[in-house]
């Protein structure tokens, strides 16, 4: 007796249409959580920034540290009040600006699927050195956890997360036909 024939069978229609896996609660495609940590430690990078930035202008408020506040206002060693120590201080104010700036922006946009938040990322590597070599050797605790955030930016889970939301945004919406026509009053049936 021959055994009986199997019945061939497909597999779902989501593996069928390869559908971007989306998440029940919001619709987006699912985070990997290697994007959530990238985001959160480029956010510490921010917090760490400002916190040197913080210790920088607590040492320059005192007579006695303000020459050792930071490395740029060492080299140039300014009088306290004249225009140049407060250029000086403009100029790491912009620095961290730029800095912690770029860094959010690339955690933030990451966080929402845009590609680009990777090329951010590599800004904010440079400009956080920048920032560093300014600064004071606290400054590496930042710009050590933006490169770590960025680095997590560049693995494979990223990848395809950023591919997701590229095939969402990529959907458009079903266009609104306006009716052929419209019946105003009573229907005709309850009548």
């Amino acid at each position: 007796m021959s055994e009986p024939k199997q019945i061939a069978t497909l597999p779902p229609l989501e593996e069928l249409r390869r559908d971007v896996p989306r998440s029940k609660r919001t619709g987006e495609p699912r985070r990997p959580v290697v994007v959530g940590a990238a985001a959160v430690i480029l956010y510490l990078a921010v917090a760490a920034a400002m916190a040197v930035y913080c210790w920088h202008w607590w040492l320059a408020a005192h007579v006695g540290t303000y020459l050792e506040s930071a490395w740029l206002v060492e080299w140039t060693k300014p009088e306290m009040g004249k225009w140049l120590s407060l250029t000086l201080e403009a100029v790491i104010a912009i620095a961290l600006a730029a800095a912690a700036g770029a860094a959010g922006v690339a955690g933030f946009q990451a966080w929402n699927g845009w590609r680009f938040s990777r090329w951010f990322g590599l800004a904010a590597v440079a400009l956080m050195a920048g920032f560093t070599a300014i600064t004071s050797w606290w400054a590496i605790i930042p710009t050590g956890l933006t490169v770590v955030g960025v680095g997590l930016l560049f693995l494979p889970p990223v990848s395809r997360y950023f591919a997701h939301w590229r095939e969402v945004r990529a959907e458009r919406p079903e266009v609104y036909r306006r009716p052929s026509e419209v019946f105003y009053g009573r229907l005709p049936r309850y009548r």
